[in-house]
């Protein structure tokens, strides 16, 4: 593959995954879903098991490279308990599992609003065995969940945006958002949650974030574990997407048509790119680069205490974020490799800290764009049926 060409035909511009990205000026015919829409078009109408109902959307919560890493073990008629899934792990960029355990967060989240739409209370108790360290993995409930059937419950408002909600990964128009926008989110946020929203969009904020981001894509991939890792999670076609349903490629940066059938069959192919990842690397930083320029707006969230708990609480309010932000015309992407906790990124994290006057003894658990920008398909999912355990 010829990085020089490979950037000239995709242009310099958004995300795939979490920083590699596709140019929304070359998009041709504009993002379309799959046929199979791969679990996007919500529960099977014919699904009379409220736990698959709910489940249906709960797979579709946002989640560290689109891994899925959820088991569920059914425990009762309404009742089941969520963990883990220890193969679906990122150990070389999330070497703790942090950001697997914010992925569980989010997907309690999601049931718990489903269930609200389906005339249930969700009751979450969270690691009823016991909650276990944040260096470690154990095989224990993150939590048991009940369903509770209730008549006078109403749909949460969230609800109605279950099945558009996404990352979008495309450049963004550059606006900053509007003060009563900015607001909006605050007040929203700070209703329910214990943990501060930071959102920030001065220009100096701007250009640090822009260095900070793309240095942190370029410490990433200067490993090449690191590196493969990612690109063992990037579906370089169809093919693939309707093998693993999972992770990420060149659609949800918005590429379609005939230049996303040139790219997957003429100019990316896994043979070659796992051979030699160093330009997919390299492409990786020139496109982050491009995505943080493109964006005005970021925020993040962050928790005094990093237990596995915290973890998950974060993981609840991010999603809730990433839901209010759609309802609202917006869009939004996490950019989270400088809150990684492997060894080399550890000074760059510091340094983002001190520059935005965050307690040196506090975890960001999550960074994001937000802005505008175009709707891009969904990634895809796997069956219900292949998260759930005997």
């Amino acid at each position: 593959m010829n990085r020089r060409n490979f950037i000239q035909i995709l242009g310099l511009g958004a995300g795939l995954g979490a920083g590699i990205g596709i140019s929304s000026a070359i998009v041709g015919c504009g993002p379309t879903e799959p046929t199979e829409a791969f679990g996007w078009n919500g529960p099977d109408p014919m699904e009379k098991d409220i736990r698959m109902q709910v489940l249906a959307y709960a797979i579709l919560s946002p989640n560290s490279h689109n891994i899925q890493p959820w088991i569920i073990r059914i425990t009762g008629p309404l009742s089941f308990d969520l963990y883990v899934d220890p193969e679906r792990l990122l150990p070389a960029t999330d070497p703790y599992y942090r950001q697997i355990h914010i992925s569980q967060g989010t997907f309690l989240e999601t049931l718990s609003i489903a269930a609200t739409g389906l005339g249930h209370e969700a009751r979450i108790d969270y690691f009823p065995e016991g909650v276990y360290g944040n260096h470690e993995l154990l095989n224990k409930p993150v939590a048991s969940i009940r369903l509770i059937p209730r008549a006078d419950i109403n749909p949460d408002p969230l609800f109605a945006h279950l099945l558009t909600r996404h990352s979008n990964k495309q450049e963004y128009d550059n606006r900053r958002l509007k003060q009563t926008e900015i607001d909006a989110l605050q007040t929203f946020h700070g209703a329910a949650s214990i943990y501060p929203l930071s959102i920030v969009q001065s220009t100096k904020a701007k250009q640090q974030l822009e260095k900070i981001l793309t240095k942190g894509m370029q410490i990433e991939v200067g490993d090449k574990k690191r590196d493969l890792e990612t690109i063992g999670m990037f579906r370089f076609n169809d093919a693939e997407v309707k093998q693993y349903r999972d992770g990420f490629g060149v659609t949800q940066a918005g590429l379609s048509g005939i230049k996303k059938m040139i790219v997957e069959n003429f100019l990316l192919s896994r043979e070659s790119t796992e051979k030699d990842p160093t330009a997919f690397g390299e492409q990786a930083v020139d496109l982050t680069r491009k995505t943080a320029e493109s964006t005005a707006t970021f925020a993040w969230i962050s928790s005094p205490g990093n237990s596995r708990l915290d973890q998950v609480k974060a993981g609840r309010d991010y999603c809730r974020i990433n839901l209010k932000t759609t309802a609202m015309g917006l869009v939004q992407h996490p950019m989270s490799q400088v809150l990684q906790e492997f060894e080399e990124m550890l000074p760059l994290q510091a340094q983002f800290k001190k520059q935005f006057s965050i307690n040196s003894s506090d975890t960001v658990q999550m960074l994001f764009r937000l802005g505008r920008a175009e709707a891009t398909p969904h990634g895809p999912r796997r069956l219900i049926t292949a998260l759930i355990r005997d």
